[in-house]
């Protein structure tokens, strides 16, 4: 079977690997988790999400190194079109990426297959984490990926592995598993809720009679309540009572159940474990106009910068021989997420060309406006 074929066919087989090696355990709440059932919590799926579509939105550029540190784009070099345009003929590399983050980000760790000609690497090709299994064997790493019912090995050299925060520098801890009472509260949380709507039979309480009621009166009556009454859709109907029914409301309401607060504060302990700012995941209880952008700039540094030296430093050890490590290396531009509004980018740029280290065109490509010709001077204004 060729490479081709294993990335076609991965979808297809079986979870049970990764419930073997990475969790789908039950969690102290009673729920068990899994990939599905995580992402099927708002604030997980949105945490994934913006760590993911940050990541892939941004260029991953490959640098020729110059004299006095000096770098231009390494446009003519075979690896800078695999990394910022077409990893491979099924994908985009902003697809390729964003897959890979949202694996780091859920699993801690992301795999790609390095193919070659000649010793050129001339395409990426994803490889799911859930079917790797990695040994040491002679101070070597094996990789070992599942494919239906074959078992394929490739040595380290052949994969590109980002691996987050580790223990033995091997394997990266997968935050599903280290937080899964975390995940299973929250997904406990909203099976609750949806319970609750979907049984609902308000007006909620008890009905009473001062007769005495046989066995088959209750039920009937226990019957026809809950069929005119049960779930959401009937909820808040007028209710006729007869026979001397009386209603007595002993329904409690998800605010009387702390279920709205629970709510919140899974919010909060699922945006700390992804080290996400709340108004990122839409909410903005506790943010202002001037802190949103303080928290914009922090996610760049705290968040989005230790995965980006990650991916860096994995590119330039798995992807580059060690003589073109001496000539060449990755790096993510990451100044569109410094952007301020137009009236401080002016202002910035106008410090930079009177100070005399901004030129005309620098400024005019940061604008994503074309060159113009005498542009390129460097000139000092000290008036």
């Amino acid at each position: 079977m060729g490479l081709f074929d294993i990335f076609k066919r991965w979808r297809s087989v079986s979870w049970a690997r990764y419930d073997e090696y990475h969790g789908g355990d039950e969690s102290s709440s009673g729920a068990c988790v899994t990939v599905e059932t995580a992402l099927g919590v708002p604030a997980v799926f949105a945490c994934v999400r913006v760590l993911a579509e940050s990541i892939a939105a941004l260029p991953l550029i490959t640098y020729e190194r110059l004299e006095n540190d000096d770098k231009r784009r390494a446009r003519d070099f075979s690896l800078y079109p695999i990394l910022h345009d077409i990893p491979n003929p099924l994908m985009t590399a902003s697809e390729l990426w964003e897959m890979m983050a949202g694996h780091l980000a859920l699993r801690g760790n992301a795999y790609a297959y390095i193919e070659r000609d000649a010793g050129e690497v001339v395409a990426l090709w994803p490889l799911h984490p859930d079917r790797m299994k990695i040994e040491l064997k002679n101070r070597l790493l094996v990789y070992s990926y599942q494919n239906d019912e074959t078992e394929v090995n490739y040595r380290a050299a052949d994969i590109l592995h980002i691996r987050g925060l580790s223990s033995d520098g091997i394997i990266g801890y997968s935050p599903l598993q280290l937080c899964r009472d975390t995940f299973g509260s929250a997904i406990a949380v909203r099976e609750f809720s949806s319970r609750y709507f979907k049984n609902d039979a308000s007006p909620g309480g008890i009905l009473t009679t001062p007769n005495a009621l046989s066995q088959t009166q209750t039920e009937a009556i226990r019957e026809g309540w809950n069929k005119g009454f049960q779930g959401s859709k009937k909820a808040h109907k007028t209710a006729v009572l007869g026979g001397d029914l009386k209603w007595q409301a002993v329904g409690i309401s998800p605010e009387d159940s702390q279920m709205i607060d629970t709510m919140k504060f899974s919010v909060v302990e699922i945006a700390r474990i992804f080290r996400v700012p709340l108004n990122l995941v839409m909410d903005y209880e506790r943010s202002t106009y001037s802190n949103v952008t303080e928290q914009n700039r922090s996610f760049l540094t705290h968040t989005l910068r230790p995965w980006l030296t990650r991916i860096e430093q994995a590119v330039y050890k798995a992807l580059l021989t060690e003589e073109e490590k001496k000539r060449y290396f990755a790096e993510y531009l990451t100044a569109d997420l410094l952007r301020g509004d137009t009236k401080s980018r002016y202002e910035a740029y106008e410090i930079g060309k009177r100070a005399g280290f901004l030129t005309v065109n620098e400024i005019r490509t940061a604008e994503n406006l074309n060159r113009i010709e005498g542009g390129d001077s460097l000139s000092t204004n000290q008036s």
